[in-house]
């Protein structure tokens, strides 16, 4: 790439030095005029032609340096004006020059001169074009290159016709006829494409009053000069002196030049009474962008309010403004921010929804604009608040359902505001809407991440009160699982060494979920560490322990529970369900579990004396090679997508093609076997095992 950029500067500057070796060769003799003419503006055309890509690498006045790049061209038309004017050498005509023998030092010096003349005019033109290219290709159509294009290739194609000494002239075709016909066409076709393309000055739509105001001056100044180089190169074009197909090609591309800067300063001239009027719409485009970054960057809802406030007197030009919010009480309204109103005027204010203005903006859920708000019925009751409001604009401040609040600006001078101004502001609303929803959303996930955050404290404090590592006793393996729905739960397994190497085990089922679950499992493991080694018998216990919990929880709570003893010596397990899930004791060479299901009513649903009759104590006998299960509902109950619950029928046929192996595996194994059933749905219920293993 970079060679091809060195060959299409060094290439065009080859054939102009041959063109200059070819003209001095023909003023010495050296070489015949005739044909060696011809060659030379061959060479002036080629060079000509790989010059163009001069022109579409031009990278002044580009969209990203517009002005600065007109202020660099301004600089050069005024540089190439006053070298024209001061120069005062007449110029010479050197194909009459006279043959060999005769060396005028004027004649020299005009050759030298029209050179000269020749290639600081080339890149002249080349800026120009390359400039104005930039100007018309900004905010381009499909058709504006096409165009573009199509000018330089009949501004090159004229430029071989219509000049004494061309390569047609040469060539001795017919000056009339069909020659000058298809002179003609082309000549039109160049004058059509000169004014469509000088008609692409969408580039002064995106100036400022200022810019439009600097650039029309500078036409001012800029045209009559263009103007007078324009004509200097029609009467004496220094480059045709040179070569006629160079300076054809210049004359018109001056030309061009001329025209586009009159037409884009009769467009400065229509656009400068607009020029304010998009100056404030800039304005009001940039208030929202930033209210845009607000609603992403602004977390505080204080602070959120103060820029609404702020960009709305930005974007109407008001002299004051305030926002009313409404509180937790939907009837209550709040002004929570405003702009140029006193604290006595904010004091006095109450705002609510039961105001006219209030109930129409509630009702049309629209803009509402009154350049009088001293006569208007809406907005009479604002104006006797404050005095000096004479312009009011207010929007009310829309949710999908509801209306938050309103949104005022206004002005102490009568029609101050447009319609615009209040479409404008109905936009403006909608941004602040979905800003004030957002903060108000973050400040209640703060709120809710703070919550979780001590949830996740209180989970960890409730699983330090669960076991944590499995008692040794002889002849038996235990393992065992509590696994929360949510942060915290109610299920609780524990174990109690007593005497004479009896092991108590206990695994209990708050109802309900959550916090109250959770300090009520809290609770009853003090209740069972206080009592266990009190009682030898699981029925004893759990009826001191329901009287002892009956006192302390409200009547919509109840705990089922199972304690029980293991006897490792005798090799026997006594134990009471107070209305909790049946045990699962699977025998070394059963193929079906055995369901250990006593009666016995919760604990906490009656006071005592039911709750004891209904209590069956159970003993059994624990065999060589038997495993027994203990677990709570959220097992049983855990559920799939569709609702379909994993069951006691899925939780005995896991449990039973595992029996054989450890505690570890066999609770590895049902845990496996729940979460593909439910496939990663949210867990229904907390989730309890203990598993007790006779070896």
């Amino acid at each position: 790439m970079k060679t091809f950029s060195r060959l299409s500067l060094l290439l065009p500057l080859g054939l102009f030095a041959g063109a200059i070796f070819l003209d001095i060769n023909i003023l010495t003799g050296a070489l015949s005029r005739s044909y060696v003419s011809f060659l030379r503006e061959l060479f002036i055309l080629a060079a000509l032609v790989l010059s163009l890509p001069l022109v579409y690498g031009q990278k002044w006045a580009s969209d990203r340096n517009v002005l600065r790049g007109l202020q660099s061209l301004f600089l050069l038309v005024l540089f190439t004006s006053l070298a024209l004017n001061l120069s005062g050498f007449r110029f010479v005509n050197l194909d009459k020059i006279p043959l060999p023998g005769r060396s005028v030092y004027g004649d020299a010096a005009g050759y030298v001169y029209a050179i000269s003349w020749a290639f600081f005019s080339s890149i002249f033109v080349f800026i120009l074009i390359g400039t104005l290219r930039n100007l018309i290709l900004i905010k381009q159509k499909k058709s504006t290159a096409r165009n573009f294009n199509w000018l330089m290739f009949f501004l090159v194609a004229y430029a071989l016709f219509d000049f004494q000494g061309s390569p047609i002239d040469t060539m001795d075709l017919p000056q009339g006829g069909a020659t000058k016909v298809l002179s003609y066409a082309v000549l039109f076709l160049l004058v059509n494409l000169m004014v469509i393309n000088s008609l692409r000055v969408s580039w002064i739509n995106y100036l400022n009053k200022k810019q439009k105001l600097a650039c029309f001056w500078g036409g001012l100044i800029l045209l009559p000069i263009q103007i007078q180089i324009t004509f200097k190169f029609i009467r004496e074009n220094p480059v045709s002196q040179f070569s006629p197909v160079l300076g054809q090609f210049n004359e018109f591309s001056i030309i061009f030049f001329t025209v586009y800067v009159a037409v884009c300063l009769l467009a400065l001239l229509a656009h400068l009474p607009t020029a304010k009027l998009y100056d404030q719409r800039t304005k009001q485009i940039s208030s929202m962008h930033h209210l845009s970054r607000a609603v992403s960057s602004e977390f505080s809802l204080d602070k959120l309010v103060v820029t609404i406030v702020r960009l709305t007197a930005e974007v109407t030009e008001a002299d004051f403004g305030w926002l009313e919010l409404a509180d937790s009480q939907p009837a209550k309204l709040n002004v929570v921010s405003s702009l140029n109103l006193s604290e006595s005027e904010v004091s006095h204010r109450r705002p609510s929804f039961d105001e006219p203005l209030s109930e129409w903006l509630t009702s049309q859920r629209k803009s509402f604009l009154s350049n009088q708000a001293a006569k208007n019925p809406q907005s009479k009751l604002l104006h006797k608040w404050k005095r000096d409001l004479n312009s009011l604009i207010a929007v009310p401040l829309v949710t999908s359902d509801k209306v938050i609040g309103f949104l005022y600006a206004g002005k102490r001078i009568e029609y101050g505001f447009e319609a615009d101004d209040a479409d404008m502001l109905r936009a403006f609303a909608d941004q602040a809407v979905i800003a004030v929803e957002n903060a108000r959303l973050i400040e209640e996930s703060m709120v809710k991440e703070r919550l979780e955050q001590e949830l996740k404290i209180a989970h960890d404090a409730q699983m330090k009160l669960l076991p944590k590592k499995m008692p040794k006793i002889e002849g038996i393996e235990l393992d065992a699982i509590c696994k929360t729905a949510n942060e915290v739960g109610g299920d609780y397994f524990d174990f109690f060494p007593l005497d004479d190497g009896k092991l108590g085990m206990v695994v209990a089922d708050v109802s309900g979920k959550g916090p109250s679950a959770a300090f009520h499992m809290a609770e009853i493991k003090g209740i069972m560490q206080a009592l266990a080694r009190h009682h030898h018998s699981p029925k004893q216990l759990l009826v001191s322990a329901n009287e002892t919990l009956y006192e302390n929880i409200d009547r919509k709570t109840f705990i089922s529970m199972i304690y029980g003893i293991i006897d490792s010596p005798r090799r026997r397990f006594s134990f009471c369900r107070a209305g909790h899930c049946p045990i699962l004791l699977a025998a070394d060479v059963s193929d079906a579990p055995e369901i250990l299901e006593p009666a016995g009513l919760g604990l906490g649903l009656d006071r005592g004396p039911i709750f004891e009759q209904s209590l069956n104590e159970k003993e059994v006998t624990l065999d060589s090679g038997s495993t027994m299960l203990l677990y709570t509902d959220g097992a049983t109950e855990a559920r799939n997508s569709i609702g379909e619950e994993f069951g006691e029928g899925r939780l005995a046929e896991a449990f039973m093609a595992v029996k054989g192996q450890r505690p570890a595996q066999i609770k590895d194994h049902l845990i496996g076997c729940i979460n593909a059933f439910v496939n990663q749905e949210k867990a229904h219920d907390d989730l309890t095992f203990v598993i007790c293993k006779i070896r």
